[in-house]
Protein backbone atom coordinates (compact mmCIF):
# COMPACT_ATOMS: atom_id res chain seq x y z
CA UNK A 1 0.00 0.00 0.00
CA UNK A 2 1.38 3.41 -0.95
CA UNK A 3 1.31 6.43 1.36
CA UNK A 4 -1.89 8.49 0.94
CA UNK A 5 -0.22 11.82 0.11
CA UNK A 6 2.88 12.73 -1.81
CA UNK A 7 5.76 14.50 -0.13
CA UNK A 8 4.94 17.81 -1.80
CA UNK A 9 1.25 17.68 -0.87
CA UNK A 10 2.08 16.69 2.72
CA UNK A 11 4.34 19.70 3.21
CA UNK A 12 1.73 22.19 1.92
CA UNK A 13 -0.90 21.45 4.58
CA UNK A 14 -1.89 24.40 6.72
CA UNK A 15 0.48 24.78 9.65
CA UNK A 16 -2.30 24.63 12.26
CA UNK A 17 -2.37 20.83 11.95
CA UNK A 18 1.38 20.48 12.32
CA UNK A 19 3.39 21.14 15.44
CA UNK A 20 5.91 23.93 14.88
CA UNK A 21 5.81 23.37 11.13
CA UNK A 22 7.68 20.07 11.48
CA UNK A 23 6.78 16.60 10.29
CA UNK A 24 6.17 14.08 13.08
CA UNK A 25 8.88 11.42 13.24
CA UNK A 26 7.26 7.99 12.88
CA UNK A 27 10.23 5.66 12.71
CA UNK A 28 13.52 6.55 14.39
CA UNK A 29 15.04 5.54 17.73
CA UNK A 30 18.48 6.72 18.74
CA UNK A 31 18.22 6.04 22.48
CA UNK A 32 21.69 4.50 22.82
CA UNK A 33 23.50 7.10 20.72
CA UNK A 34 21.77 9.97 22.51
CA UNK A 35 22.62 8.55 25.93
CA UNK A 36 26.23 7.86 25.00
CA UNK A 37 26.55 11.43 23.81
CA UNK A 38 25.08 12.66 27.08
CA UNK A 39 27.57 10.76 29.27
CA UNK A 40 30.71 11.28 27.19
CA UNK A 41 30.53 8.11 25.13
CA UNK A 42 30.91 10.01 21.84
CA UNK A 43 34.51 11.19 21.72
CA UNK A 44 35.51 13.88 19.25
CA UNK A 45 39.18 13.48 18.41
CA UNK A 46 41.74 14.71 15.92
CA UNK A 47 41.91 11.85 13.40
CA UNK A 48 44.96 10.09 12.03
CA UNK A 49 45.15 7.57 9.20
CA UNK A 50 43.70 5.04 11.64
CA UNK A 51 42.18 5.27 15.10
CA UNK A 52 45.42 4.65 16.95
CA UNK A 53 45.11 3.70 20.63
CA UNK A 54 48.05 2.78 22.86
CA UNK A 55 47.54 -0.16 25.22
CA UNK A 56 49.38 -0.99 28.43
CA UNK A 57 48.79 -4.73 28.18
CA UNK A 58 50.93 -6.42 30.83
CA UNK A 59 52.87 -5.86 34.02
CA UNK A 60 56.60 -5.25 34.08
CA UNK A 61 58.18 -8.71 34.22
CA UNK A 62 61.30 -7.27 35.81
CA UNK A 63 59.53 -6.48 39.06
CA UNK A 64 60.89 -8.52 41.99
CA UNK A 65 61.15 -8.63 45.73
CA UNK A 66 64.88 -8.51 46.48
CA UNK A 67 66.26 -11.36 48.57
CA UNK A 68 69.02 -9.03 49.74
CA UNK A 69 69.89 -5.42 49.12
CA UNK A 70 72.53 -6.56 46.61
CA UNK A 71 70.36 -8.93 44.59
CA UNK A 72 70.72 -8.19 40.89
CA UNK A 73 67.71 -6.67 39.16
CA UNK A 74 66.54 -7.38 35.63
CA UNK A 75 68.34 -5.62 32.81
CA UNK A 76 65.98 -6.86 30.08
CA UNK A 77 64.37 -4.17 27.99
CA UNK A 78 60.96 -3.27 29.36
CA UNK A 79 58.25 -4.15 26.83
CA UNK A 80 54.74 -3.50 28.15
CA UNK A 81 53.05 -1.36 25.50
CA UNK A 82 51.29 -2.15 22.25
CA UNK A 83 48.56 -0.49 20.20
CA UNK A 84 45.42 -1.12 18.25
CA UNK A 85 44.53 0.84 15.15
CA UNK A 86 41.06 0.16 13.76
CA UNK A 87 40.24 1.79 10.44
CA UNK A 88 37.77 4.62 10.20
CA UNK A 89 34.34 4.14 8.69
CA UNK A 90 32.49 6.81 6.71
CA UNK A 91 28.75 7.35 6.88
CA UNK A 92 27.09 9.52 4.23
CA UNK A 93 23.40 10.41 3.91
CA UNK A 94 22.51 12.35 0.74
CA UNK A 95 19.43 14.52 0.24
CA UNK A 96 18.09 15.44 -3.19
CA UNK A 97 15.29 17.81 -4.20
CA UNK A 98 14.18 19.49 -7.40
CA UNK A 99 14.05 23.15 -8.29
CA UNK A 100 10.30 22.70 -8.66
CA UNK A 101 9.97 21.34 -5.10
CA UNK A 102 11.81 24.39 -3.83
CA UNK A 103 9.67 26.81 -5.85
CA UNK A 104 6.27 25.34 -4.91
CA UNK A 105 7.05 24.94 -1.20
CA UNK A 106 7.26 28.42 0.24
CA UNK A 107 5.34 30.61 2.63
CA UNK A 108 4.91 30.69 6.40
CA UNK A 109 1.75 28.58 6.35
CA UNK A 110 3.54 25.47 5.20
CA UNK A 111 6.07 22.99 6.52
CA UNK A 112 9.47 23.91 5.14
CA UNK A 113 10.15 21.04 2.74
CA UNK A 114 13.91 21.57 2.54
CA UNK A 115 14.28 21.95 6.31
CA UNK A 116 12.16 18.81 6.73
CA UNK A 117 14.37 16.88 4.34
CA UNK A 118 17.51 18.04 6.16
CA UNK A 119 16.00 17.11 9.53
CA UNK A 120 15.20 13.67 8.14
CA UNK A 121 18.73 13.32 6.80
CA UNK A 122 20.25 14.05 10.21
CA UNK A 123 17.81 11.69 11.93
CA UNK A 124 18.60 8.99 9.35
CA UNK A 125 22.32 9.56 9.98
CA UNK A 126 21.93 8.98 13.73
CA UNK A 127 19.53 6.07 13.26
CA UNK A 128 22.01 4.30 10.97
CA UNK A 129 24.66 4.62 13.67
CA UNK A 130 22.23 3.17 16.22
CA UNK A 131 21.51 0.24 13.90
CA UNK A 132 25.17 -0.26 13.08
CA UNK A 133 26.22 -0.47 16.72
CA UNK A 134 24.02 -3.55 17.15
CA UNK A 135 24.39 -5.14 13.71
CA UNK A 136 25.19 -8.82 13.35
CA UNK A 137 28.75 -10.08 13.57
CA UNK A 138 31.06 -8.57 10.98
CA UNK A 139 29.65 -5.08 11.29
CA UNK A 140 28.51 -2.81 8.48
CA UNK A 141 31.02 -1.86 5.78
CA UNK A 142 33.85 -1.44 8.26
CA UNK A 143 31.77 0.00 11.09
CA UNK A 144 32.14 -2.19 14.19
CA UNK A 145 29.34 -3.66 16.28
CA UNK A 146 28.98 -4.42 19.99
CA UNK A 147 28.29 -8.03 18.96
CA UNK A 148 31.98 -8.33 17.96
CA UNK A 149 33.50 -5.94 20.48
CA UNK A 150 32.10 -8.11 23.29
CA UNK A 151 31.69 -11.71 22.11
CA UNK A 152 29.87 -14.47 23.94
CA UNK A 153 33.06 -16.36 24.71
CA UNK A 154 35.44 -13.41 24.98
CA UNK A 155 37.51 -14.44 21.97
CA UNK A 156 37.64 -13.17 18.42
CA UNK A 157 39.94 -10.96 16.39
CA UNK A 158 38.97 -7.44 17.38
CA UNK A 159 40.76 -4.38 16.07
CA UNK A 160 43.56 -6.58 14.78
CA UNK A 161 44.28 -8.39 18.06
CA UNK A 162 43.54 -12.12 18.38
CA UNK A 163 41.96 -12.51 21.80
CA UNK A 164 42.21 -16.30 21.68
CA UNK A 165 46.02 -15.90 21.73
CA UNK A 166 46.34 -12.59 23.54
CA UNK A 167 44.11 -13.53 26.45
CA UNK A 168 44.47 -10.13 28.11
CA UNK A 169 42.27 -8.83 25.24
CA UNK A 170 39.35 -11.17 26.04
CA UNK A 171 36.13 -9.48 27.14
CA UNK A 172 33.99 -10.61 30.08
CA UNK A 173 30.86 -12.69 29.48
CA UNK A 174 28.06 -14.42 31.36
CA UNK A 175 25.32 -16.76 30.13
CA UNK A 176 22.05 -15.84 31.84
CA UNK A 177 20.19 -18.82 30.35
CA UNK A 178 16.55 -18.57 31.42
CA UNK A 179 17.21 -16.99 34.79
CA UNK A 180 14.68 -14.61 36.35
CA UNK A 181 14.30 -12.60 39.53
CA UNK A 182 17.15 -12.67 42.04
CA UNK A 183 19.09 -15.20 39.96
CA UNK A 184 19.02 -12.87 36.95
CA UNK A 185 20.22 -9.98 39.12
CA UNK A 186 23.05 -12.19 40.36
CA UNK A 187 24.07 -12.80 36.73
CA UNK A 188 24.31 -9.05 36.21
CA UNK A 189 26.42 -8.77 39.36
CA UNK A 190 28.79 -11.50 38.15
CA UNK A 191 29.42 -9.72 34.87
CA UNK A 192 29.59 -6.28 36.45
CA UNK A 193 32.18 -7.33 39.03
CA UNK A 194 34.24 -9.14 36.38
CA UNK A 195 34.36 -5.94 34.29
CA UNK A 196 35.33 -3.83 37.31
CA UNK A 197 38.13 -6.27 38.32
CA UNK A 198 37.99 -5.08 41.92
CA UNK A 199 36.23 -2.69 44.30
CA UNK A 200 38.39 0.24 43.24
CA UNK A 201 38.42 -0.71 39.56
CA UNK A 202 36.86 1.30 36.76
CA UNK A 203 33.30 0.04 36.83
CA UNK A 204 30.86 -0.08 33.91
CA UNK A 205 28.80 3.11 33.64
CA UNK A 206 26.27 1.96 31.04
CA UNK A 207 24.32 -1.20 30.19
CA UNK A 208 22.26 -1.44 27.01
CA UNK A 209 19.83 -4.16 25.89
CA UNK A 210 16.54 -4.63 24.07
CA UNK A 211 13.23 -3.74 25.71
CA UNK A 212 12.43 -7.36 26.61
CA UNK A 213 15.59 -7.99 28.61
CA UNK A 214 15.36 -4.50 30.09
CA UNK A 215 11.81 -5.29 31.19
CA UNK A 216 12.92 -8.57 32.80
CA UNK A 217 15.56 -6.68 34.73
CA UNK A 218 13.08 -4.05 35.94
CA UNK A 219 10.63 -6.76 36.96
CA UNK A 220 13.33 -8.39 39.11
CA UNK A 221 13.96 -5.21 41.09
CA UNK A 222 12.25 -4.12 44.26
CA UNK A 223 10.67 -0.64 43.95
CA UNK A 224 13.38 1.01 46.05
CA UNK A 225 16.11 -0.32 43.80
CA UNK A 226 14.65 1.43 40.80
CA UNK A 227 15.31 4.99 41.89
CA UNK A 228 18.51 6.70 40.85
CA UNK A 229 18.25 9.59 43.30
CA UNK A 230 15.88 11.33 45.71
CA UNK A 231 14.26 13.40 42.97
CA UNK A 232 13.50 10.28 40.98
CA UNK A 233 11.96 8.63 44.02
CA UNK A 234 9.39 11.41 44.33
CA UNK A 235 8.35 11.50 40.71
CA UNK A 236 8.94 8.02 39.33
CA UNK A 237 12.20 6.88 37.78
CA UNK A 238 13.73 7.91 34.49
CA UNK A 239 16.85 5.77 34.34
CA UNK A 240 17.26 2.36 35.89
CA UNK A 241 20.65 1.65 37.44
CA UNK A 242 22.58 -1.49 38.15
CA UNK A 243 25.03 -0.50 40.89
CA UNK A 244 26.77 2.49 39.20
CA UNK A 245 25.76 1.74 35.63
CA UNK A 246 22.78 3.37 33.92
CA UNK A 247 20.63 0.77 32.19
CA UNK A 248 19.02 1.82 28.90
CA UNK A 249 17.33 0.03 26.02
CA UNK A 250 17.04 0.58 22.29
CA UNK A 251 14.33 -0.61 19.92
CA UNK A 252 16.88 -1.38 17.18
CA UNK A 253 18.12 -4.35 19.23
CA UNK A 254 15.98 -7.26 18.07
CA UNK A 255 14.14 -9.68 20.31
CA UNK A 256 16.49 -12.37 19.01
CA UNK A 257 19.41 -10.46 20.53
CA UNK A 258 18.73 -11.42 24.14
CA UNK A 259 21.96 -9.79 25.27
CA UNK A 260 22.94 -6.89 27.49
CA UNK A 261 26.25 -5.15 26.87
CA UNK A 262 28.01 -3.30 29.69
CA UNK A 263 31.12 -1.15 29.57
CA UNK A 264 32.69 2.10 30.73
CA UNK A 265 32.66 4.93 28.21
CA UNK A 266 36.20 5.84 29.22
CA UNK A 267 37.24 2.60 27.49
CA UNK A 268 34.57 1.86 24.89
CA UNK A 269 32.99 4.64 22.88
CA UNK A 270 31.96 5.99 19.53
CA UNK A 271 35.07 7.81 18.32
CA UNK A 272 34.43 10.51 15.73
CA UNK A 273 36.67 12.81 13.72
CA UNK A 274 35.95 16.17 15.30
CA UNK A 275 36.08 17.92 11.93
CA UNK A 276 33.70 15.38 10.37
CA UNK A 277 30.91 14.68 12.83
CA UNK A 278 27.42 15.29 11.47
CA UNK A 279 29.13 17.47 8.91
CA UNK A 280 26.70 19.16 6.54
CA UNK A 281 28.09 20.02 3.13
CA UNK A 282 26.87 22.96 1.12
CA UNK A 283 24.01 22.30 -1.34
CA UNK A 284 25.24 21.65 -4.89
CA UNK A 285 23.24 21.99 -8.11
CA UNK A 286 23.44 18.82 -10.16
CA UNK A 287 24.84 19.49 -13.62
CA UNK A 288 22.68 16.93 -15.44
CA UNK A 289 19.33 17.67 -13.75
CA UNK A 290 17.28 20.51 -12.29
CA UNK A 291 18.05 19.22 -8.83
CA UNK A 292 20.05 20.04 -5.72
CA UNK A 293 22.13 17.60 -3.68
CA UNK A 294 23.29 17.99 -0.09
CA UNK A 295 25.15 15.47 2.06
CA UNK A 296 25.55 14.95 5.78
CA UNK A 297 28.47 12.73 6.70
CA UNK A 298 30.65 11.51 9.55
CA UNK A 299 34.00 9.76 9.85
CA UNK A 300 33.70 7.50 12.88
CA UNK A 301 34.27 4.13 14.52
CA UNK A 302 32.89 2.17 17.44
CA UNK A 303 35.95 0.94 19.31
CA UNK A 304 37.41 -0.11 22.63
CA UNK A 305 40.80 0.46 24.21
CA UNK A 306 40.18 -1.88 27.14
CA UNK A 307 38.15 -4.88 26.01
CA UNK A 308 38.65 -6.75 29.28
CA UNK A 309 36.66 -4.07 31.16
CA UNK A 310 33.52 -4.63 29.10
CA UNK A 311 31.31 -7.61 28.56
CA UNK A 312 28.07 -9.19 27.48
CA UNK A 313 25.26 -10.99 29.29
CA UNK A 314 23.81 -13.45 26.80
CA UNK A 315 21.70 -16.56 26.39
Amino acid sequence: MSVPFTQLVATTYDAVVNERNKAADQWSDTSCLNFLEKIGGVKRITPGATLQMALDYRSNSGGDFLATDTTATSTSKTDVLTATGPSWATLVVPTNWTFTDEALNNGDSKIDLIAGLVDNTLTTHDYMIEQGMFATTGGTDGFATFVDLFSEDGTGTVQGIVAGTETWWKNQFKDWGTDTGATLLADYNTLYFACAKGSSGRQPNVIVANSTLYGSYVAALTPQQRFTNADSATSGFGTVKHINADYIYSSVITTAQDSAWMFNTNDTALFVAKTAWRKRRAPVDLSAAAMVNQKIYSVLQLATRNRSRGGVLFT
